[in-house]
């Protein structure tokens, strides 16, 4: 019990920390998709995400190297050790990034693609150090400063942004140039107040250590670019073959449908990883037994999020997207899936990481990751860009049988965990079968769906409530 009041103390502290951003973040969408025509979020698209993959593959592998390898330099007592030599890299990656920014600068024919690139170049490298030190903070528990720090961080983009845009007229650029400038000012107070003592030492800086983060960060680096793969490259698949307002449309109803689910998924995992990690690295074998009861949670609370926000994805789209953004709202219950989907890989992914598995993840992450290309280049030109939501959730899908059919223990469907999930299977189908009907012969607004969701979701926690009260969350 007290294990469970630990793990829902820091789950809301994790949750008000990523709700903030996340509802400032729905506030801006609606504001900027009636601002914008969807020309200039196809190039707003392309450029972040091209940067997101730059991201990924130069930084993204450094950060997961201080997640693997915290603990076992903590225990220790050698952290400053991990962090100088991780600070190395970062600092490589850095004279890379630059030197393929600066060449991308210089060939850009668009004024408003130079003025992206610009912005993003600076966002970027200084978003990864900020991001770098918060997966200490993490790590350290700290869920509170966690919070108060990324909601005023949060805040104060949103704000810059407004101002940039509807008092200086800046163009689409400035949803750019306001994350920068905000991570400059995240960056000097963290600088000079340094909450978590991460101090950086040169004369640590080892071959031996270089080498071994190098070696973990090397599949890690093969995972992630796959896995933002199967998630982004669709958008260059929609350039390619139909046009920049499409990418736009698919790029916007992505980012609201994949952030909510996204969001929940991050919380659940900030919040669990530390114990998690932790017990991977000091007692693998014992580990397939916690994560076994974290899964049960996922399933339990996950499965009828994921249910509800589709029944709701016309009404979400309605609110949060602009009036030519809003026809791709068909596509949202795909993505939902497909981000839950990964957050359940994410399980199998940690297990192999930690039984140096790396090489049988890469080939495994990187064989989805063509398939999903394969699929969008076939499909997509078939039948238009919704069939990118659609192969990608085949993908997921794909990928999760295959890590299960590696690591068959992690998820054991006993007779009693069947049974609990026919029933909430059952009862979500009916749900879903009643509300479909209703849609069709009466005409119901939107206070009144918002009526009939709030009665669903009192009805599932009075089904269920037994085994979600009995549900067991190992946090400490």
């Amino acid at each position: 019990m007290a294990a469970n009041k630990t793990f829902f103390k820091d789950f809301s502290w994790y949750f008000l920390g990523s709700f903030m951003p996340l509802f400032i973040g729905f506030i801006k969408t609606p504001i900027f998709t009636r601002h914008f025509s969807k020309e200039a979020y196809g190039n707003l698209a392309l450029v972040t995400i091209t940067f997101t993959f730059l991201g990924m593959f130069l930084f993204s592998w450094i950060g997961s190297c201080l997640w693997r390898y915290f603990n076992k330099y903590e225990t220790k007592n050698t952290l400053n050790t991990l962090y100088s030599n991780l600070f190395f890299l970062f600092i490589s990656a850095f004279v890379l990034l630059l030197i393929v920014s600066s060449v991308w600068y210089i060939i850009a024919n668009k004024i408003m693609v130079k003025q992206l690139v610009f912005y993003s170049f600076f966002h970027l490298f200084l978003n990864q150090l900020f991001l770098f030190y918060m997966v200490v903070v993490r790590l350290k528990g700290k869920a509170k400063f966690y919070t108060i720090f990324q909601t005023i961080k949060a805040l104060a983009g949103v704000l810059i942004a407004l101002v940039l845009v509807f008092y200086f007229k800046n163009d689409i650029v400035a949803l750019v140039s306001s994350l920068a400038i905000v991570e400059v000012f995240a960056l000097v107070f963290l600088l000079f107040f340094n909450p978590v003592k991460v101090k950086i030492k040169f004369k640590l800086i080892s071959k031996p250590n270089l080498i071994e983060l190098l070696i973990y960060g090397s599949v890690g680096l093969i995972l992630n670019i796959s896995l933002l793969a199967i998630t982004y490259s669709d958008r260059y698949i929609i350039a390619w073959l139909n046009n920049l307002d499409e990418v736009g449309i698919y790029d916007q109803v992505y980012k609201i449908s994949q952030l909510s689910v996204v969001a929940l998924v991050t919380i659940f995992f900030n919040t669990v990883n530390p114990y998690l990690l932790k017990e991977l690295e000091v007692n693998f074998d014992n580990s397939k037994k916690i994560i076994q009861k974290y899964i049960k949670v996922f399933v339990i609370f996950g499965l009828p999020i994921i249910f509800y926000l589709s029944l709701f994805s016309k009404e979400i789209s309605n609110i949060l997207l602009g009036k030519e953004f809003r026809v791709g709202y068909t596509i949202m219950p795909f993505i939902f899936m497909s981000a839950y989907l990964h957050g359940i890989s994410n399980f199998y992914e940690l297990r192999l990481k930690f039984s140096n598995k790396l090489k049988r993840l890469g080939i495994i992450a990187l064989g989805v990751a063509v398939l999903n290309v394969i699929l969008n280049i076939i499909f997509v030109g078939l039948y238009g860009y919704k069939w990118a939501a659609y192969t990608t959730l085949i993908t997921y899908l794909i990928l999760v049988v295959i890590l299960h059919v590696m690591d068959r223990e992690i998820i054991i469907l006993t007779k009693s965990n069947s049974i609990l999930l026919s029933k909430i299977i059952i009862l979500l189908a009916l749900q879903g079968l009643i509300f479909v009907l209703m849609n069709r012969y009466f005409e119901i607004n939107i206070f009144i769906k918002l009526a009939i969701g709030l009665l669903y979701t009192l009805m599932y926690f009075i089904l269920f409530k037994k085994p979600i009260k009995a549900a067991k969350i190992p946090i400490n």
